[in-house]
């Protein structure tokens, strides 16, 4: 119980990705509920459910009475009395057993096996599905705690301009309006700041939920987000049917392929074989029989054949039928539709790797172009519009890529998610 109201930290205090997705399948109702409905297809996929068990019944009766007798039997005796007491004692066991059902019972029992299966795949869907959604809640927290800093960074050195105009101004090297710029600047990053803090903490909240925690728990994340850049697509294509989502569709497709079976078993003979064990007595204190007692074994082989049931089963066949070809399309529309997610996925990853590389770049010249600025603006040798310029270059290149991280490992989950990589 600990562990499952508590965050999980790393040894360095930090809540890890990894760390975030354990406590995700700990804590997790969805997957609880999954889990029980696969628990529910394991407990179904039993011989006996399948009818492929004899049923064995001990049945017992006891019947006492009292009753007014008058009897007149043809050799001229008469029987008359009253408050006669009898007592019927009946007790067996029975044992029933189907020999031969149309072969139903075979394919009840396969069904359940793939519903049982079916049930595993959407319990490895729900596993899939929460970790994904883990991974982009945390990836979220992360980024926006990113863009934190890079306001954090932008407002020192605002402060800092604002310190250099203020000692410029007490030389006589600057005027009010400069003064009145540098902390409109000022207050602009500080406000922007809080705004983002808000935005850090509405993420750290929505990931609590995910993670079934109390919504105002913090923590400390990673700085950074840890992506594989050598995803191969020929390798991500090979796993492709790893993918539960499409298993699920396969099994729902044997699923129905089996009710067919059992509708079409209904059109066949069935043969039932009971066999019993019983002990019969019966007393009474007047009448023709005073004592009878029987008892011994029997037996009973029926034969049910259906000759004509109003096209019934003939219908659920046809249903049954329609149903398999449905289930069929359907996983035939869950590959398609799978796929274009795949490769959708690919050029969102194939292009934000890139441009991951790229943005690398264009942050270390912006860095660089605003600490040049800077110097140059602390001996007079720029404008203002030029720093400003330079904090314009630098605050939109680390934005585009912190964006564009943030979407390269969205693509790199959701490729892993759709070759069942996820799970394992």
């Amino acid at each position: 119980m600990l562990l499952a109201s508590a965050p999980m930290f790393s040894q360095s205090g930090v809540l890890t990705l990894q760390d975030a997705m354990s406590i995700a399948l700990k804590n997790s109702l969805q997957i609880e509920v999954a889990r029980n409905d696969f628990e529910i297809t394991q407990n179904n996929n039993h011989a006996g459910n399948a009818g492929m068990l004899p049923s064995v019944t001990l049945n017992v009766t006891d019947n006492p009475s009292l009753t007014n007798i008058h009897q007149e039997l043809v050799n001229g005796t008469v029987i008359k009395s009253d408050n006669v007491g009898a007592n019927t004692f009946n007790a067996n066991i029975q044992v029933g057993f189907t020999l031969f059902d149309g072969g139903k019972m075979f394919a009840t029992r396969e069904r359940f096996r793939e519903l049982e299966r079916l049930g595993e795949s959407n319990l490895k869907v729900t596993i899939q599905n929460t970790l994904s959604d883990v991974i982009q809640a945390y990836s979220n927290v992360v980024t926006q705690e990113k863009y934190t800093r890079v306001l954090q960074e932008l407002l020192r050195v605002s402060n800092a301009r604002k310190e250099l105009v203020a000692a410029q101004k007490d030389a006589g090297l600057a005027n009010n309006t400069d003064i009145f710029l540098a902390q409109l600047d000022v207050d602009s990053r500080n406000q922007a700041i809080i705004s983002q803090q808000v935005a850090v903490k509405n993420a750290i909240t929505a990931m609590n939920v995910l993670l079934n925690l109390p919504a105002d728990t913090t923590y400390q994340l990673q700085n950074e987000l840890e992506v594989n850049s050598t995803l191969d697509k020929a390798t991500l294509e090979g796993l492709f049917k790893n993918n539960p989502e499409y298993i699920a569709a396969e099994n729902q497709a044997r699923v129905a392929l089996q009710m067919q079976k059992e509708m079409s078993a209904a059109r066949y003979p069935q043969l039932g074989l009971t066999a019993s064990y019983g002990y019969n007595l019966a007393q009474s204190q007047a009448g023709f029989s005073l004592f009878n007692q029987t008892y011994g074994p029997a037996g009973l082989i029926t034969l049910s054949v259906p000759l004509f049931s109003g096209n019934v089963n003939a219908r659920n066949y046809q249903n049954a039928k329609l149903s398999y070809e449905s289930a069929q399309l359907q996983q035939e529309q869950t590959l398609l539709t799978l796929n274009a997610s795949f490769e959708q996925a690919w050029q969102l990853y194939s292009v934000a790797l890139q441009q991951v590389e790229n943005d690398k770049l264009s942050v270390a010249t912006a860095r660089e172009y605003v600490d040049l600025m800077e110097q140059r603006y602390n001996l007079g040798q720029s404008t203002v519009i030029d720093f400003r310029e330079a904090q314009r270059s630098f605050e939109e290149t680390n934005y585009r890529l912190i964006s564009n991280q943030y979407l390269l490992k969205l693509a790199e989950t959701d490729l892993l998610r759709l070759t069942g990589q996820l799970v394992k």
